[in-house]
């Protein structure tokens, strides 16, 4: 009864039975659970790790962000030649945005807000620094409702002379929202009063 069953086995299945026999008891004489070779094998050597419950929780929903009109472009110009081509320093774009949020305490929320943009410097750009106003409010739902916080953000950019395009980020988490309320944000360049 031995013979056939060592019959019906054929040569490579024979060794490949008897290897992975030998792995086995290797593993099992090396000590077995965890702290064994076989457990630091399976486990891949690494420590336990712990994960935050945070990892699982639903994303915190974000009010809407809303490019105020005509506030996506600035354009300075030397004084005496607005409109003329000659005359342009620069002009600076809004071109994306985004934001996140998290949970605060008393039921909030913090946002992290994100702004990036162009500056092309004109012909009549010498280099330097120029600093982009960037306002941005939290608004209450409803029509002619007053902000909750409005802030001008000052977006330092540096152009040399004859440079190409300069990329501007902004990266902000100073705003939040109360608890149940429903908001925007509303944002865009805010140069003041024009003289």
């Amino acid at each position: 009864m031995m013979i056939g069953v060592f019959q019906s086995v054929t040569g490579t299945n024979l060794k490949t039975m008897l290897s992975v026999g030998l792995c086995a008891a290797t593993l099992a004489g090396c000590g077995g659970g965890a702290d064994g070779v076989a457990g630091k094998i399976i486990s891949g050597g690494q420590e336990p790790i712990e994960v935050s419950a945070a990892t699982f929780a639903p994303p915190v929903p974000c009010p809407p962000m809303e490019l105020q009109s005509n506030t996506y472009l600035i354009r300075k110009f030397v004084r005496g030649k607005e409109d003329q081509q000659e005359g342009l320093l620069y002009q600076a774009t809004v071109e994306d945005w985004a934001n996140t949020c998290t949970q605060a305490a008393g039921g909030g929320r913090q946002m992290k807000l994100g702004f990036s943009g162009d500056v092309t410097p004109g012909p009549a750009w010498k280099g330097g620094e120029i600093v982009l106003p960037l306002r941005v409010a939290v608004v209450p739902g409803g029509s002619d409702a007053k902000p909750l916080s409005s802030e001008i953000l000052k977006i330092p950019v540096t152009v040399g002379s004859d440079s190409p395009t300069e990329k501007w980020t902004l990266v902000e988490n100073k705003f939040s929202v109360p608890p149940n309320e429903s908001v925007k944000v509303v944002f865009g360049f805010d140069e003041g009063r024009r003289r």
